[in-house]
Order: structure tokens, then C-alpha cells, then sequence
């Protein structure tokens, strides 16, 4: 019996309190580690895939795309059974999730877009070398050459030693073609014009000290999805997920109660 009400409690999370997590660039779904714990403990289903490509999820996108993301992700609602649910993504996962609401808006009831973009265009001198540099050490050589120093600009602080390492060890680890291929479709990622047909409820979380993807090109994202509110969280950078999990997790689980009300 108690098995039987424990199956009955999970389907009913799946169907009416899920949560599509997407993962950012050369990471995979654990990455949601901390988020997967505190929904799960909340009552909440989450769903974290590896995107195609990464991880443990092969590609067949020939070449890798952010629309091809969209779809294998809706796989993987249906693999479930789940008809709509709330989509949270990070970074490219967020560009994922903005294709997603776009694209198929009858399968998405909320968004939640961490550290993320619309359109990925350097604001400044500092950020153009970044990129500029990145691309060269990945398409000259390997991605697994730029590791360290995506690395060091996620987590700069020496305290963020361990979480380095760990990230370091996840891009060396993706598939050399799929990274690039990735970094080429998230480079001509636009969806400016069409943030216009986003009338769902919205949550924007920034990291303050985000240098991959400035706050103030996630404050231009918020302002042009009609139903949104941004909240910067302080002190927190690109890897905030991690760095200022519990902050995150707060946010996430007052924002679900508004979609998913007991």
C-alpha cells in the first residue's frame, strides 16, 4: 500500500508539479545538484536531461542547434508523460527555455532564466577578448584548451577551488564537435523580436558580478518579456546555480508556488 501511494504521489508530481531544468554550456544536468534536492524536497518533479550531446545524451543535430535542443528536450517531457510545465535553464539552457516558450508556448507555464541571454553580443572591450579568445583556443586547438579559463571566470575566487576543478573536468570531458557547433548556434542565438510573444510568468535571476553575461544585458532580456520580474542576487558571478545555491533555490520555490498553488 505504501508503495502504491508513494508510485501515485510521484505520477501526480510528474503531471501537475514539474520542472524542466537545462544546463549551460560543457556541463550536464547534474550540474543541478542543489536545485534537484530542494525542489524534490518542496514536492516538485525535476526533470534535469543532459542536453544532445552532452553528457550521457547522444546527437544526432547535424550540425548542433538550439531548435534541435528544443525538441530533445520535449522528448523528454513526453518521455514522462508531462503535457506543460515550468522550464528553468542556465545560460545556453537558457536560450533553450526561451526557444522552448517561443516556439511551443502550449507546453510551457513559467519560465525561470538564470543568468542567460536573448542575444549574445559583447558590451564592452573586456568581454569582446573573452569571447575572441575562447573561440580561438577552441576552434585552433581544442575546447578542452579553453577550460581553464571559462573556469576562472566563473568561479574566480579562491575559495571557488574545488568547483574549478570540477568544471574544468566537465569541458574537457564534452565532445570537442558538439562544443563548437554549440558555441556557433548560441553566437547567432537571437531572439530579440520575438521576446514580444512571452506573456507567461517570467522570473529573471542575475548574479551581480555575472562577467559572461552582464546583468545589464539580463536587465534588457526581463524588460521586454511582458510578464517578468528580475532579482539580482549580490556577489553572486555566471556560476550562481552553485556559488549562491541557496538564494537560488529560495527564488525558485517562491516563484512555483504561484504557478503550482497547493
Amino acid at each position: 500500500m505504501a508503495s502504491d501511494n508513494g508510485s501515485a504521489d510521484l505520477m501526480d508530481r510528474k503531471q501537475n508539479r514539474s520542472v524542466l531544468m537545462l544546463h549551460g554550456l560543457g556541463v550536464y544536468g547534474e550540474s543541478w545538484r542543489h536545485q534537484i534536492q530542494a525542489l524534490s524536497q518542496n514536492g516538485y518533479f525535476a526533470l534535469a536531461p543532459d542536453l544532445p550531446g552532452f553528457g550521457s545524451t547522444k546527437s544526432d543535430l547535424k550540425p548542433w542547434s538550439v531548435q534541435g535542443a528544443v525538441l530533445s528536450a520535449l522528448h523528454e517531457l513526453d518521455r514522462f508523460g508531462i503535457k506543460k510545465t515550468v522550464v528553468c535553464g542556465l545560460s545556453m539552457g537558457g536560450a533553450v527555455a526561451l526557444q522552448m516558450a517561443i516556439d511551443y508556448p502550449d507546453r510551457v507555464l513559467g519560465l525561470i532564466l538564470i543568468n542567460t541571454f536573448s542575444a549574445l553580443r559583447p558590451a564592452n572591450l573586456s568581454e569582446t577578448l573573452y569571447f575572441v579568445r575562447r573561440g580561438v583556443r577552441a576552434y585552433l586547438r581544442s575546447p578542452a584548451d579553453q577550460a581553464e579559463l571559462v573556469a576562472n571566470r566563473v568561479f574566480p575566487h579562491p575559495e571557488h577551488a574545488a568547483w574549478r576543478i570540477r568544471l574544468v573536468e566537465s569541458i574537457r570531458a564534452s565532445d570537442p564537435l558538439i562544443y563548437r557547433q554549440a558555441m556557433i548556434a548560441l553566437a547567432r542565438f537571437n531572439v530579440n523580436k520575438q521576446l514580444s510573444k512571452i506573456n507567461i510568468p517570467t522570473l529573471v535571476i542575475t548574479g551581480s558580478n555575472d562577467s559572461t553575461i552582464p546583468p545589464q544585458v539580463q536587465g534588457r532580456l526581463a524588460k521586454r518579456i511582458a510578464n517578468s520580474k528580475q532579482y539580482l542576487i549580490d556577489g553572486a558571478g555566471h556560476g550562481v546555480i552553485v556559488d549562491h545555491y541557496a538564494e537560488v533555490n529560495s527564488l525558485m520555490l517562491e516563484f512555483l508556488k504561484q504557478i503550482y498553488p497547493s
